[in-house]
């Protein structure tokens, strides 16, 4: 039952005064009070029925509306006994506030209203019940045919009292809708999704000059960045138990759904996994890898290889399908792998931008954070090998930037730096302090500047004037500064081979 159909109760005689915008407001129950407030008493959707026992001034007006307001009510109807009409300012409050006010004749006592109204919340439990019990059997038998996401959401967009979408962490639709909403919209409910401090969530978003409010329900369990949520139009907080059962079993439905999709797609991994294990072999087996590459459902050309992983992860499959949703709009499916804390994706010809994707999920990310590594494209099978290489010293590089999310692809990366990531710690830590050890220790130990003022010599190409004007030296104080870097190391900044030496042992930290 609704506002308008309470009017449309014509013996009653009840006149509206104020909330034309809410006479499609459900009616949950009829409560009747002169308390001065009502609220501890009020669960949202009632139909409020006041003698006006409380007013003593227009103060007491704008506290019970704030109050009622406050209450979530559906309505409010003012008998005329106490005053002979409806006092202005409770019109004016209840105005404010955009709650209906209804005017009750003197001849009408608040036991009819409440009979009436409660036959007809009866008559309409009844007939939901009826309803709902219908469509529980249609989403079940879809359920239990396996008719699949597309299938179960048509059905459910067809028997809805509110509208619905279905959407992930980055705003995207896994499923298809009769009705789709805009990429800005949607991608603003799922930064909603992600940052809410529980679920379901309500979020007001105008559009234009009217605000549309949606509710926001979790789909199954696992980290959010992951995650899938329905969006339902309206406030889940002033809907009937009736529409809360429906949403619920809806919700309950869909995560089976979602389920058997993950499944699928886990199983799609096996055999990328078993070829990407391959290739990390010393010399791994052309044969090998192309039986592999045709069993992994991977057709000959180009491939880009990504890494990713998530520090706070140590099992790759959530790193995993942060890549599959990263990479699913793409118009050739990725393939894709978990194996340790890494997961792999190889993108037929060249990767998408998934820096600008990837934002999106910042933050639902929370403490954890989010490293990727992109390869140049690579041939076929012969040039897997390589390019996860290429990949994977990438990451390594991504994980030395700040951020909470940081990519780094191969063509970013100079040929120096690539050289040193491909070096393990221990021996680029070996080698720096086989060139540098003597200039560091005399620094530490005199408290001088040799390191530093080497690092400037060396990136002024060797220009004696540059480098002291950079420094703020006298030529001569450099000349013996670099003079002294010589004597400590034996080596001799004249040479490009010292040169490079030096460059090489300032970069390997």
């Amino acid at each position: 039952m609704r506002v308008r159909d309470l009017l449309g109760l014509t013996e009653l005689r009840l006149v509206p005064l104020t909330g034309d915008t809410g006479l499609d407001r459900p009616i949950r129950w009829v409560f009747t009070t002169d308390l001065p407030d009502p609220r501890r008493y009020l669960s949202g959707g009632e139909l409020l029925l006041t003698g006006l026992m409380w007013r003593r001034g227009p103060a007491d007006s704008a506290a019970f509306a704030a109050a009622a307001a406050a209450g979530h009510i559906a309505c409010l109807a003012a008998g005329d006994a106490a005053y002979g009409s409806v006092p202005d300012d409770l019109v004016a409050a209840c105005r404010e506030h955009d709650i209906p006010l209804l005017e009750v004749p003197v001849d009408v006592s608040f036991g009819t209203i409440t009979e009436q109204v409660i036959q007809a919340l009866m008559a309409d439990r009844h007939i939901d019940l009826a309803n709902q019990l219908g469509r529980q059997r249609r989403l079940l038998t879809a359920v239990a045919d396996r008719a699949g996401l597309d299938a179960l959401l048509r059905l459910s967009a067809t028997d809805a009292e509110v509208p619905c979408w279905l959407l992930t962490a980055t705003g995207r639709a896994p499923a298809q809708l009769p009705s789709a909403l805009s990429n800005p919209r949607s991608r603003r409910l799922a930064a909603q999704f992600l940052g809410a401090t529980r679920l379901p969530h309500v979020i007001h978003i105008t559009h234009g000059v009217v605000p549309t409010t949606y509710s926001l329900f979790q789909v199954g369990g696992g980290p959010r960045v992951t995650g899938w949520f329905l969006a339902f139009e309206g406030d889940h907080r002033h809907w009937p138990r009736m529409l809360h059962d429906t949403v619920t079993e809806l919700v309950s439905l869909v995560a089976l759904e979602r389920e058997r999709f993950l499944d699928a797609r886990r199983a799609q991994r096996a055999p990328v996994e078993r070829l990407v294990r391959l290739t990390q072999s010393d010399h791994p087996n052309p044969t090998d890898l192309k039986s592999a590459f045709a069993e992994g459902g991977l057709p000959d050309g180009h491939y880009t290889a990504v890494t990713a992983t998530m520090t706070d992860e140590p099992d790759g499959s959530v790193a995993c399908a942060v890549l599959e949703e990263l990479l699913a709009t793409l118009p050739d499916p990725a393939r894709t792998a978990a194996l340790g804390d890494e997961a792999v994706a190889l993108v037929p010809g060249a990767a998408v931008d998934l820096q600008s994707q990837a934002q999106l999920l910042e933050t639902g990310l929370l403490r954890n954070r989010l490293t990727l590594g992109v390869s140049l494209p690579a041939a076929g099978p012969d040039g897997l090998p390589g390019a996860l290489h290429e990949a994977r010293q990438a990451r390594l590089l991504a994980e030395k930037r700040p951020g909470r999310i940081s990519m780094v692809a191969t063509d970013e990366i100079d040929s120096h730096t690539l050289l040193l990531t491909t070096v393990p710690l221990d021996i680029r830590h070996t080698f720096r302090l086989r060139v540098l050890g003597p200039v560091l220790d005399y620094d530490r130990t005199h408290h001088t500047d040799l390191v530093p003022t080497l690092k400037a010599f060396l990136d002024c190409s060797g220009s004696w004037t540059q480098c002291a004007e950079q420094l703020h030296l006298h030529i001569n104080t450099l000349r013996y500064r670099i003079q002294r870097i010589e004597d400590l190391t034996g080596r001799s900044l004249s040479t490009l081979e010292s040169r490079v030496d030096f460059f090489l042992a300032l970069r390997a930290e």
